[in-house]
This record gives structure tokens, C-alpha cells and sequence, in this order.
């Protein structure tokens, strides 16, 4: 059963690949970015503030990882990274559920709107979330708000 799991999986990897075709892949995208750097269109179509499982979750925010739905369910879908290509976005989504996994939505605009043109397999420098320390013109850290976090319940 374990070796069925295996390459149940391993063949959904395949087919996210496969799901863009090579010229609307966004080849190379750099400036990672963060969640609000995003167009607005981009961060809308991908569920940022959308309440509930169908929203968008920031990569410091609260998730549900798992297929369990709550009273007040978290976003489904963590953001993990962006980048910016020629035309292109490419996002790095993790899909909470059953199947926890990690993929790159790569958007486009078409007729005047983003679009998701496909999904795939995030390469290597697309799994992480950006990080902005301190560099050699700006000493400053950027804080982390963690008021939207909510601690978990303990029943006594």
C-alpha cells in the first residue's frame, strides 16, 4: 500500500509539470517577492482576503495544513514565495488537505487580467519564502505582525 502511495504521488508531480506548456512557462523569475508586492489582481485572484478554506494565507499567517475544518475554518492555500519574470509571475503556493503539497502557479495577463495559464512543480529556488534582513544601505530588520495569529484553545 505504502509503494501505491508513493507513486500516486509521484504521478501527481508529474502532471502538475506537465500542466504548462513551455511557452507560457515564466522562465527565470527573480525579485522575490513578498505577498503584498503582488498586483492586487494577482493577489485577489489567488484568494487574499477571501475569508475561510478558499482564501489566501501569508507565509507568517494562520493555516490549515490539514483536510479538518474548524468553526472558523484558516485559509487552504499558504503563500510561500513570488518572483517576478518577462510578463509573468510566478507563485509558490502550499495547498493544505489530505495531500499537503507545494506548487507554482504561473500567471499571465490576457484580455486585460491575470490568469493562472498553468501550475508546476516548484523549481528549487521557488520553494521559500523572501527574505528581507537588514543589507548594506538599510540596517533595518523588517518586523513580523503577529497580531493575526490566534492561539489554540486548551480545554480544561
Amino acid at each position: 500500500m505504502k509503494k501505491l502511495t508513493l507513486l500516486a504521488l509521484l504521478a501527481s508531480g508529474a502532471v502538475h509539470a506537465a500542466e504548462v506548456p513551455a511557452a507560457a512557462d515564466c522562465i527565470k523569475p527573480a525579485l522575490p517577492l513578498l505577498i503584498h508586492e503582488l498586483p492586487l489582481d494577482i493577489q485577489q485572484l489567488l484568494g487574499r482576503g477571501r475569508p475561510g478554506i478558499g482564501g489566501l494565507a501569508d507565509s507568517n499567517e494562520r493555516f490549515s495544513a490539514t483536510d479538518a475544518l474548524s468553526k472558523n475554518p484558516a485559509p487552504m492555500t499558504r503563500f510561500r514565495w513570488a518572483g517576478q519574470g518577462d510578463g509573468c509571475y510566478a507563485v509558490t503556493l502550499e495547498r493544505g488537505g489530505f495531500i499537503r503539497y507545494v506548487e507554482t502557479a504561473v500567471l499571465r495577463q490576457t484580455d486585460g487580467a491575470w490568469r493562472i495559464v498553468g501550475t508546476r512543480v516548484p523549481n528549487p529556488e521557488e520553494t521559500g519564502t523572501p527574505y528581507r534582513g537588514p543589507t548594506a544601505e538599510d540596517d533595518v530588520w523588517e518586523s513580523v505582525d503577529l497580531s493575526k495569529w490566534q492561539k489554540p484553545v486548551i480545554a480544561k
